[in-house]
């Protein structure tokens, strides 16, 4: 290259700015060892319950943590005649997690049928875990505070637009760093979720109906690659024991949306003297578009029924659906260029569209594995195309654009989960 060329672009690089939200090993966040239990790839239910004591393996843990959940709630009176378990499962999906905000904000708005307090479990990964905290408190807290949540999700997922979430990096930054993109924005979104609902989730009596329940973010180890859960309302129960537990939840969740490459991961250790052993964590995604499946073994031990609700922030179609005014609402196509970046994109979104897929498959045949064909109830919804034609042709605002963050498209999406859910458009999964 020569140098009339070579100086110009040095300049540019350097003048574009340092600014970056680095993140590294030697700072791990400390989170307690009880705190992550690790997925283990083909584990049995024999060598499950077979594994001793003190080697147990991560999903050997995980039964016996969510057996003895169990235990606790059904030794309540009020819950002694409990035949139902319900789970609400959560994807990933980036801005689109705004479907998946107006699906619960509609959801608080019913007033027969299942309530959302009815849920007994969550599981999340990315979008779906930084909406986490706002599902906690709209699901198990006290009117005042119901609202409060609900209001606070509904600004973050229709107000904020793209620079005050995320800022992308100058090439020298992205040069010298670990990702494309500072996170500050997001991770300032998440500290005042914290600060605000935390102490209420912390502050719910032992008796309140939260009581014997669930939610989980998940999360993928890069340093062994193994794909780890944690139970975040345990976590925050904890906040008044444990001083250290509000860092460790708030990690969990920036780990679960760390986008591999576009967000900077992050790193936790349990072991609080030595933070350089932490390991890396991304996002779950890079495993599972959504997950659920090892504690049935726990609730079909205790036959209980199964009902599964799961939230698909996003179209499950790699020719999204999209509307302009030239053209109206179509399926849309593109003619990839030739060039590596946007092959490279281009396999991303179809690999993920895949990911999505097979996770909802997963899930269905776990459940068929564990209670057997018509024995369980699983119902999904996600973006239909109708649904965004529907909320075009009323307001015109459901156009995408070249931001990660369009408060107009996150609005758009936001009525359409929360008419979803005002309607109870769900329906039966079927591979």
């Amino acid at each position: 290259m020569k140098m009339n060329v070579v100086l110009p672009l040095m300049l540019t690089m350097f003048l574009g700015g340092c600014t970056s939200s680095q993140t590294t090993r030697e700072t791990s966040v400390f989170c307690r060892g009880e705190y992550l239990m690790a997925l283990d790839d083909g584990a049995t239910l024999s060598n499950l319950i077979m594994s001793t004591a003190n080697s147990k393996s991560g999903e050997a843990r995980l039964y016996d943590y969510l057996y003895k959940n169990l235990d606790r709630k059904l030794s309540v009176s009020k819950y002694a005649d409990k035949k139902k378990y319900r789970v609400l499962i959560m994807s990933g999906g980036g801005q689109n997690g705004a479907f998946g905000a107006g699906v619960l904000n509609g959801w608080s708005g019913r007033s027969e049928g299942v309530q959302r307090s009815d849920i007994d479990m969550v599981t999340t990964i990315s979008t779906g875990a930084m909406a986490l905290t706002y599902t906690l408190v709209g699901n198990y807290g006290q009117p005042d505070q119901r609202e409060i949540s609900d209001t606070a999700l509904q600004v973050v997922f229709t107000k904020k637009p793209e620079d005050d979430l995320i800022e992308k990096k100058s090439l020298l930054d992205i040069i010298q760093t670990n990702s494309l993109a500072n996170t500050e924005g997001l991770e300032e979104t998440l500290d005042d979720a914290v600060e605000t609902l935390m102490p209420m989730i912390a502050g719910w009596p032992d008796d309140g109906i939260w009581y014997g329940k669930s939610a989980f973010a998940g999360m993928v180890n890069m340093d062994d690659g193994r794909f780890y859960i944690a139970d975040l309302l345990h976590v925050a129960r904890q906040t008044n024991t444990d001083p250290l537990a509000q860092d460790c939840y708030k990690e969990i969740i920036q780990a679960s949306s760390a986008e591999p490459v576009n967000f900077p991961p992050r790193f936790i250790t349990t072991n609080p003297t030595k933070p350089e052993t932490g390991n890396m964590y991304v996002d779950g995604g890079l495993r599972f578009g959504m997950f659920w499946g090892v504690n049935l073994r726990a609730i079909r031990k205790r036959n209980l029924d199964i009902e599964v609700y799961v939230i698909v922030n996003g179209d499950l179609a790699t020719d999204s659906f999209v509307c302009h005014d030239i053209g109206g609402c179509y399926r849309e196509k593109k003619t990839i260029k030739n060039k590596v970046f946007d092959i490279a994109q281009r396999s991303s979104v179809i690999a993920t569209d895949q990911l999505y897929k097979g996770s909802l498959d997963k899930i269905y045949w776990n459940l068929v594995k564990e209670f057997g064909v018509g024995n369980f109830t699983m119902n999904y919804t996600y973006i239909k195309p109708e649904y965004i034609e529907r909320e075009y042709n009323r307001n015109k605002n459901c156009q995408k654009s070249t931001s990660s963050f369009d408060p107009a498209y996150m609005t758009c999406l936001y009525n359409i989960g929360k008419e979803v859910a005002d309607k109870w458009e769900w329906q039966e999964f079927i591979p």
